[in-house]
Protein backbone atom coordinates (compact mmCIF):
# COMPACT_ATOMS: atom_id res chain seq x y z
CA UNK A 1 0.00 0.00 0.00
CA UNK A 2 1.56 3.29 -1.13
CA UNK A 3 1.42 6.54 0.81
CA UNK A 4 -0.85 7.97 -1.88
CA UNK A 5 -3.35 5.11 -1.56
CA UNK A 6 -3.40 5.49 2.21
CA UNK A 7 -3.97 9.24 1.84
CA UNK A 8 -6.92 8.63 -0.50
CA UNK A 9 -8.53 6.16 1.89
CA UNK A 10 -8.12 8.31 5.00
CA UNK A 11 -9.20 11.41 3.12
CA UNK A 12 -12.33 9.66 1.82
CA UNK A 13 -13.30 8.55 5.33
CA UNK A 14 -12.72 12.05 6.73
CA UNK A 15 -14.80 13.80 4.05
CA UNK A 16 -17.63 11.32 4.64
CA UNK A 17 -17.61 12.14 8.39
CA UNK A 18 -16.54 8.65 9.40
CA UNK A 19 -14.71 8.03 12.66
CA UNK A 20 -10.93 8.31 12.63
CA UNK A 21 -8.78 7.03 15.46
CA UNK A 22 -6.07 9.24 16.93
CA UNK A 23 -3.47 7.27 14.97
CA UNK A 24 -5.37 7.64 11.70
CA UNK A 25 -5.93 11.35 12.30
CA UNK A 26 -2.23 11.94 12.85
CA UNK A 27 -1.38 9.88 9.78
CA UNK A 28 -3.77 11.95 7.66
CA UNK A 29 -2.20 15.22 8.76
CA UNK A 30 1.31 13.91 8.10
CA UNK A 31 0.40 12.69 4.62
CA UNK A 32 -1.22 16.02 3.75
CA UNK A 33 1.93 17.90 4.74
CA UNK A 34 4.24 15.52 2.85
CA UNK A 35 5.58 17.34 -0.23
CA UNK A 36 5.66 14.04 -2.13
CA UNK A 37 1.85 14.07 -2.03
CA UNK A 38 1.41 17.59 -3.40
CA UNK A 39 -0.07 16.48 -6.73
CA UNK A 40 -2.65 14.17 -5.19
CA UNK A 41 -3.52 16.83 -2.61
CA UNK A 42 -4.23 19.27 -5.44
CA UNK A 43 -6.41 16.65 -7.14
CA UNK A 44 -8.42 16.01 -3.98
CA UNK A 45 -8.89 19.71 -3.35
CA UNK A 46 -10.08 20.24 -6.91
CA UNK A 47 -12.59 17.42 -6.48
CA UNK A 48 -13.99 18.99 -3.31
CA UNK A 49 -14.33 22.34 -5.00
CA UNK A 50 -16.12 20.93 -8.02
CA UNK A 51 -18.62 19.04 -5.85
CA UNK A 52 -19.65 22.15 -3.92
CA UNK A 53 -18.63 24.98 -6.24
CA UNK A 54 -21.83 26.89 -5.56
CA UNK A 55 -20.74 27.48 -1.95
CA UNK A 56 -17.21 28.69 -2.64
CA UNK A 57 -18.02 32.37 -2.03
CA UNK A 58 -19.67 31.80 1.37
CA UNK A 59 -16.59 30.76 3.32
CA UNK A 60 -13.04 31.88 2.68
CA UNK A 61 -10.27 29.36 2.44
CA UNK A 62 -8.20 31.09 5.11
CA UNK A 63 -11.08 31.05 7.63
CA UNK A 64 -11.79 27.41 6.84
CA UNK A 65 -8.17 26.42 7.24
CA UNK A 66 -7.75 28.22 10.55
CA UNK A 67 -10.91 26.71 12.00
CA UNK A 68 -10.43 23.15 10.83
CA UNK A 69 -6.72 22.78 11.34
CA UNK A 70 -7.14 24.05 14.89
CA UNK A 71 -9.88 21.47 15.50
CA UNK A 72 -7.64 18.73 14.14
CA UNK A 73 -4.69 19.90 16.20
CA UNK A 74 -6.75 19.83 19.38
CA UNK A 75 -8.08 16.29 18.89
CA UNK A 76 -7.28 14.35 22.08
CA UNK A 77 -5.23 11.18 21.85
CA UNK A 78 -8.12 8.89 22.77
CA UNK A 79 -8.62 5.48 21.25
CA UNK A 80 -11.50 6.44 18.97
CA UNK A 81 -11.95 10.21 18.76
CA UNK A 82 -14.67 11.34 16.40
CA UNK A 83 -13.83 13.77 13.62
CA UNK A 84 -17.13 15.49 13.02
CA UNK A 85 -17.89 19.15 12.43
CA UNK A 86 -21.43 20.35 13.13
CA UNK A 87 -22.62 23.41 11.29
CA UNK A 88 -25.73 25.35 10.45
CA UNK A 89 -24.96 24.87 6.78
CA UNK A 90 -24.90 21.43 5.20
CA UNK A 91 -21.92 22.29 3.03
CA UNK A 92 -19.64 22.93 6.01
CA UNK A 93 -17.92 19.55 6.00
CA UNK A 94 -16.89 20.08 2.37
CA UNK A 95 -15.43 23.48 3.17
CA UNK A 96 -13.75 21.95 6.19
CA UNK A 97 -12.40 19.04 4.19
CA UNK A 98 -11.02 21.39 1.56
CA UNK A 99 -9.43 23.48 4.27
CA UNK A 100 -7.39 20.56 5.57
CA UNK A 101 -5.73 20.26 2.21
CA UNK A 102 -4.66 23.89 2.42
CA UNK A 103 -2.05 22.71 4.92
CA UNK A 104 0.17 22.20 1.88
CA UNK A 105 -0.29 25.79 0.67
CA UNK A 106 -3.15 28.27 0.94
CA UNK A 107 -2.88 29.23 -2.71
CA UNK A 108 -4.43 26.04 -4.07
CA UNK A 109 -8.02 26.75 -3.09
CA UNK A 110 -8.03 30.32 -4.32
CA UNK A 111 -6.46 29.25 -7.61
CA UNK A 112 -9.08 26.61 -8.26
CA UNK A 113 -12.02 28.77 -7.26
CA UNK A 114 -10.78 31.76 -9.23
CA UNK A 115 -9.86 30.04 -12.47
CA UNK A 116 -12.30 27.14 -12.81
CA UNK A 117 -14.89 28.97 -14.94
CA UNK A 118 -12.30 30.67 -17.15
CA UNK A 119 -10.68 27.37 -18.04
CA UNK A 120 -13.98 26.14 -19.43
CA UNK A 121 -14.60 29.38 -21.31
CA UNK A 122 -11.11 29.70 -22.78
CA UNK A 123 -10.72 26.08 -23.79
CA UNK A 124 -13.87 24.95 -25.60
CA UNK A 125 -14.01 21.20 -26.20
CA UNK A 126 -12.49 19.97 -29.42
CA UNK A 127 -14.22 17.43 -31.62
CA UNK A 128 -11.89 14.58 -30.83
CA UNK A 129 -12.52 10.88 -30.44
CA UNK A 130 -10.98 8.76 -27.74
CA UNK A 131 -7.54 7.53 -28.68
CA UNK A 132 -7.62 5.02 -25.84
CA UNK A 133 -10.98 3.72 -24.68
CA UNK A 134 -11.83 3.78 -20.99
CA UNK A 135 -12.52 0.36 -19.57
CA UNK A 136 -15.33 -0.44 -17.11
CA UNK A 137 -14.76 -0.94 -13.42
CA UNK A 138 -14.21 -4.25 -11.66
CA UNK A 139 -13.51 -5.91 -8.31
CA UNK A 140 -11.42 -3.34 -6.45
CA UNK A 141 -11.36 -2.44 -2.78
CA UNK A 142 -9.14 -1.40 0.10
CA UNK A 143 -9.47 -2.81 3.61
CA UNK A 144 -8.39 -0.74 6.59
CA UNK A 145 -7.72 -2.84 9.68
CA UNK A 146 -8.21 -1.71 13.27
CA UNK A 147 -4.58 -0.59 13.64
CA UNK A 148 -4.81 1.65 10.57
CA UNK A 149 -2.89 -0.64 8.23
CA UNK A 150 -4.36 -1.01 4.75
CA UNK A 151 -4.70 -4.09 2.55
CA UNK A 152 -5.26 -3.81 -1.20
CA UNK A 153 -7.77 -6.61 -1.67
CA UNK A 154 -7.35 -6.68 -5.43
CA UNK A 155 -3.70 -7.71 -5.11
CA UNK A 156 -3.90 -9.76 -1.91
CA UNK A 157 -3.39 -13.52 -2.06
CA UNK A 158 -6.20 -15.87 -1.06
CA UNK A 159 -6.18 -17.04 2.55
CA UNK A 160 -5.87 -15.35 5.93
CA UNK A 161 -5.01 -11.66 5.51
CA UNK A 162 -4.88 -10.68 9.18
CA UNK A 163 -5.96 -11.62 12.66
CA UNK A 164 -8.34 -9.24 14.41
CA UNK A 165 -8.70 -10.47 17.98
CA UNK A 166 -10.58 -13.74 17.91
CA UNK A 167 -11.40 -13.37 14.21
CA UNK A 168 -9.41 -13.99 11.03
CA UNK A 169 -9.90 -11.81 7.96
CA UNK A 170 -9.92 -14.16 4.97
CA UNK A 171 -9.88 -13.66 1.22
CA UNK A 172 -11.78 -16.57 -0.30
CA UNK A 173 -10.94 -18.38 -3.53
CA UNK A 174 -13.72 -16.48 -5.33
CA UNK A 175 -12.11 -13.17 -4.33
CA UNK A 176 -14.66 -12.27 -1.68
CA UNK A 177 -13.84 -11.16 1.85
CA UNK A 178 -15.04 -13.12 4.89
CA UNK A 179 -14.52 -13.32 8.65
CA UNK A 180 -13.90 -16.58 10.48
CA UNK A 181 -13.41 -17.38 14.17
CA UNK A 182 -9.84 -18.43 14.99
CA UNK A 183 -10.72 -19.79 18.46
CA UNK A 184 -8.34 -17.33 20.10
CA UNK A 185 -9.45 -15.57 23.24
CA UNK A 186 -10.07 -11.88 22.98
CA UNK A 187 -13.04 -9.73 23.92
CA UNK A 188 -11.73 -6.50 22.39
CA UNK A 189 -14.01 -5.11 19.70
CA UNK A 190 -12.05 -4.15 16.61
CA UNK A 191 -13.34 -2.25 13.60
CA UNK A 192 -12.56 -2.68 9.92
CA UNK A 193 -13.47 -0.41 7.02
CA UNK A 194 -13.78 -1.61 3.44
CA UNK A 195 -13.80 1.04 0.71
CA UNK A 196 -14.36 0.74 -3.02
CA UNK A 197 -12.86 3.43 -5.27
CA UNK A 198 -14.45 4.87 -8.38
CA UNK A 199 -14.47 2.04 -10.87
CA UNK A 200 -14.65 -0.55 -8.11
CA UNK A 201 -17.11 -2.99 -6.55
CA UNK A 202 -16.71 -5.72 -3.98
CA UNK A 203 -18.55 -8.43 -2.08
CA UNK A 204 -18.02 -9.56 1.49
CA UNK A 205 -19.58 -11.62 4.25
CA UNK A 206 -19.72 -9.96 7.66
CA UNK A 207 -18.88 -11.84 10.87
CA UNK A 208 -22.57 -12.67 11.48
CA UNK A 209 -23.01 -14.19 8.00
CA UNK A 210 -24.67 -11.13 6.44
CA UNK A 211 -23.74 -10.80 2.76
CA UNK A 212 -22.92 -7.36 1.37
CA UNK A 213 -22.47 -6.19 -2.23
CA UNK A 214 -20.75 -2.80 -2.47
CA UNK A 215 -21.06 -0.44 -5.42
CA UNK A 216 -18.35 1.95 -6.61
CA UNK A 217 -17.16 4.85 -4.42
CA UNK A 218 -18.61 3.38 -1.22
CA UNK A 219 -17.37 2.44 2.23
CA UNK A 220 -18.61 0.28 5.09
CA UNK A 221 -17.35 0.32 8.69
CA UNK A 222 -18.16 -2.65 10.93
CA UNK A 223 -16.86 -4.59 13.96
CA UNK A 224 -14.98 -7.85 13.47
CA UNK A 225 -17.37 -9.47 15.95
CA UNK A 226 -20.88 -8.34 16.84
CA UNK A 227 -21.32 -8.02 20.61
CA UNK A 228 -24.13 -6.58 22.68
CA UNK A 229 -27.80 -6.50 21.77
CA UNK A 230 -27.52 -5.31 18.15
CA UNK A 231 -25.39 -5.52 15.01
CA UNK A 232 -24.42 -2.05 13.79
CA UNK A 233 -22.53 -0.89 10.69
CA UNK A 234 -21.95 2.49 9.01
CA UNK A 235 -22.42 3.01 5.27
CA UNK A 236 -21.50 5.69 2.76
CA UNK A 237 -22.27 5.24 -0.92
CA UNK A 238 -24.34 2.25 -2.03
CA UNK A 239 -24.64 -1.35 -0.90
CA UNK A 240 -27.04 -4.28 -1.07
CA UNK A 241 -27.52 -6.35 2.08
CA UNK A 242 -28.76 -9.89 2.62
CA UNK A 243 -28.96 -9.90 6.40
CA UNK A 244 -28.50 -13.12 8.37
CA UNK A 245 -31.57 -13.61 10.55
CA UNK A 246 -31.11 -13.15 14.29
CA UNK A 247 -34.29 -12.31 16.20
CA UNK A 248 -32.30 -11.37 19.31
CA UNK A 249 -29.91 -8.99 17.56
CA UNK A 250 -31.41 -6.50 15.09
CA UNK A 251 -29.14 -5.40 12.25
CA UNK A 252 -28.76 -1.63 11.94
CA UNK A 253 -27.21 0.44 9.18
CA UNK A 254 -26.26 4.01 10.07
CA UNK A 255 -26.21 6.55 7.21
CA UNK A 256 -25.55 10.10 8.41
CA UNK A 257 -28.48 10.83 10.76
CA UNK A 258 -30.67 8.07 9.30
CA UNK A 259 -30.86 4.48 10.52
CA UNK A 260 -32.23 1.32 8.89
CA UNK A 261 -33.12 -1.54 11.23
CA UNK A 262 -33.96 -5.14 10.32
CA UNK A 263 -33.89 -8.65 11.79
CA UNK A 264 -33.19 -10.57 8.60
CA UNK A 265 -34.02 -9.27 5.16
CA UNK A 266 -32.76 -8.12 1.74
CA UNK A 267 -32.52 -4.42 0.94
CA UNK A 268 -30.52 -1.80 -0.95
CA UNK A 269 -29.30 1.57 0.34
CA UNK A 270 -28.11 4.32 -1.99
CA UNK A 271 -26.54 7.19 -0.03
CA UNK A 272 -24.11 9.07 -2.27
CA UNK A 273 -23.20 12.61 -1.25
CA UNK A 274 -24.01 14.05 -4.68
CA UNK A 275 -27.50 12.56 -4.92
CA UNK A 276 -30.61 14.43 -3.81
CA UNK A 277 -31.82 11.79 -1.34
CA UNK A 278 -30.89 8.61 0.50
CA UNK A 279 -32.94 5.77 -0.99
CA UNK A 280 -33.66 2.60 0.99
CA UNK A 281 -35.38 -0.07 -1.12
CA UNK A 282 -36.80 -3.26 0.38
CA UNK A 283 -36.59 -6.48 -1.63
CA UNK A 284 -37.59 -9.07 0.97
CA UNK A 285 -38.75 -9.03 4.60
CA UNK A 286 -39.37 -5.73 6.39
CA UNK A 287 -37.30 -2.76 7.53
CA UNK A 288 -37.81 0.30 9.69
CA UNK A 289 -36.19 3.49 8.43
CA UNK A 290 -35.70 6.21 11.05
CA UNK A 291 -34.65 9.84 10.91
CA UNK A 292 -34.47 12.25 13.87
CA UNK A 293 -38.09 13.28 13.24
CA UNK A 294 -39.80 10.38 11.47
CA UNK A 295 -40.08 6.60 11.09
CA UNK A 296 -41.26 4.55 8.12
CA UNK A 297 -41.97 0.82 7.96
CA UNK A 298 -41.40 -0.70 4.52
CA UNK A 299 -42.81 -3.80 2.88
CA UNK A 300 -41.23 -5.48 -0.19
CA UNK A 301 -41.22 -3.25 -3.27
CA UNK A 302 -41.40 -0.02 -1.28
CA UNK A 303 -38.74 2.66 -0.97
CA UNK A 304 -37.99 5.31 1.66
CA UNK A 305 -36.50 8.58 0.43
CA UNK A 306 -34.70 10.71 3.01
CA UNK A 307 -34.26 14.11 1.39
CA UNK A 308 -31.59 16.69 2.08
CA UNK A 309 -34.15 19.05 3.64
CA UNK A 310 -34.72 16.54 6.44
CA UNK A 311 -38.03 15.19 5.15
CA UNK A 312 -38.71 11.53 4.46
CA UNK A 313 -41.34 9.94 2.26
CA UNK A 314 -42.42 6.48 1.18
CA UNK A 315 -42.69 5.35 -2.45
CA UNK A 316 -45.17 2.49 -2.61
CA UNK A 317 -44.08 0.90 -5.87
CA UNK A 318 -40.57 1.09 -7.26
CA UNK A 319 -38.81 -0.81 -10.03
CA UNK A 320 -36.70 -3.11 -7.88
CA UNK A 321 -34.86 -4.44 -10.93
CA UNK A 322 -33.72 -0.93 -11.78
CA UNK A 323 -32.57 -0.32 -8.21
CA UNK A 324 -30.56 -3.56 -8.21
CA UNK A 325 -29.22 -3.20 -11.75
CA UNK A 326 -25.74 -2.22 -10.50
CA UNK A 327 -25.57 -5.38 -8.35
CA UNK A 328 -26.45 -7.48 -11.39
CA UNK A 329 -23.77 -5.75 -13.50
CA UNK A 330 -25.79 -3.54 -15.78
CA UNK A 331 -27.13 0.01 -16.03
CA UNK A 332 -30.89 0.42 -16.22
CA UNK A 333 -32.58 3.76 -16.75
CA UNK A 334 -36.26 4.61 -16.64
CA UNK A 335 -36.98 8.19 -17.67
CA UNK A 336 -33.84 9.32 -15.84
CA UNK A 337 -32.39 12.81 -16.40
CA UNK A 338 -28.97 12.99 -18.03
CA UNK A 339 -27.16 14.41 -15.01
CA UNK A 340 -28.26 11.51 -12.80
CA UNK A 341 -27.23 9.04 -15.49
CA UNK A 342 -23.82 10.66 -15.88
CA UNK A 343 -23.15 10.47 -12.14
CA UNK A 344 -23.39 6.69 -12.46
CA UNK A 345 -20.98 6.84 -15.40
CA UNK A 346 -18.55 8.89 -13.29
CA UNK A 347 -18.53 6.40 -10.47
CA UNK A 348 -18.18 3.26 -12.57
CA UNK A 349 -15.67 4.45 -15.17
CA UNK A 350 -13.71 6.70 -12.80
CA UNK A 351 -14.17 9.79 -14.95
CA UNK A 352 -15.18 13.41 -14.43
CA UNK A 353 -18.23 14.81 -16.23
CA UNK A 354 -18.82 18.46 -17.13
CA UNK A 355 -21.73 20.08 -18.95
CA UNK A 356 -21.09 22.70 -21.61
CA UNK A 357 -24.01 24.93 -20.73
CA UNK A 358 -27.26 23.81 -19.15
CA UNK A 359 -27.99 20.16 -18.53
CA UNK A 360 -29.99 18.90 -21.54
CA UNK A 361 -33.66 18.54 -20.59
CA UNK A 362 -33.94 14.97 -21.81
CA UNK A 363 -34.85 11.75 -20.08
CA UNK A 364 -33.31 8.41 -20.87
CA UNK A 365 -34.47 4.82 -20.66
CA UNK A 366 -32.85 1.51 -21.47
CA UNK A 367 -30.50 -1.17 -20.24
CA UNK A 368 -26.83 -1.82 -21.02
CA UNK A 369 -24.11 -4.01 -19.50
CA UNK A 370 -21.69 -2.43 -17.04
CA UNK A 371 -18.95 -4.46 -18.72
CA UNK A 372 -19.28 -2.22 -21.81
CA UNK A 373 -16.45 0.11 -22.73
CA UNK A 374 -17.16 3.77 -22.13
CA UNK A 375 -17.27 4.57 -25.85
CA UNK A 376 -20.11 2.08 -26.33
CA UNK A 377 -22.17 3.77 -23.62
CA UNK A 378 -21.60 7.23 -25.08
CA UNK A 379 -22.46 6.10 -28.61
CA UNK A 380 -25.85 4.94 -27.39
CA UNK A 381 -26.51 8.20 -25.57
CA UNK A 382 -25.49 10.26 -28.61
CA UNK A 383 -28.54 8.92 -30.42
CA UNK A 384 -30.55 11.38 -28.30
CA UNK A 385 -29.10 14.64 -29.64
CA UNK A 386 -26.27 15.04 -27.16
CA UNK A 387 -22.58 14.91 -27.94
CA UNK A 388 -19.62 13.93 -25.79
CA UNK A 389 -16.07 15.17 -25.96
CA UNK A 390 -13.61 12.94 -24.09
CA UNK A 391 -10.16 14.20 -23.21
CA UNK A 392 -8.24 11.92 -20.90
CA UNK A 393 -10.65 11.05 -18.11
CA UNK A 394 -12.83 14.14 -18.51
CA UNK A 395 -16.12 13.99 -20.41
CA UNK A 396 -17.77 17.20 -21.60
CA UNK A 397 -21.47 16.95 -22.47
CA UNK A 398 -22.53 19.18 -25.35
CA UNK A 399 -26.05 19.97 -26.57
CA UNK A 400 -26.33 19.38 -30.31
Amino acid sequence: MTKQETLRLLWDRYVRDQKLSATELGQLKELIQDEDNSSIVSELLSSVYEQKQEYSSEYTSTEAFNDVWEKLRQQPGQETPVVSFQSKRKWWKYAAAAAILIATGLGIYQYVSRDRSSVIAEQPPKNETMSTDIQPGGNKALLMLDDGSVVTLTDAQNGVLAGQGGTDVVKLANGELAYQSNNKKGDEVMFNTIATPRGGKYRLTLPDGTKVWMNAESSLRYPTVFTGSSREVELNGEAYFEVAHNAEKPFRVQIKEMKVEVLGTHFNIMAYENEAAIATTLVEGSVRVSSPSQQLLLTPGQQALAENNGGMKKINEVDVQQVLAWKNDYFQFNADPLDRLMRQIERWYDVSVKFDGAVPARKFGGKISRSSQLSDILKVLELSDVKFNVQGKTITVINK
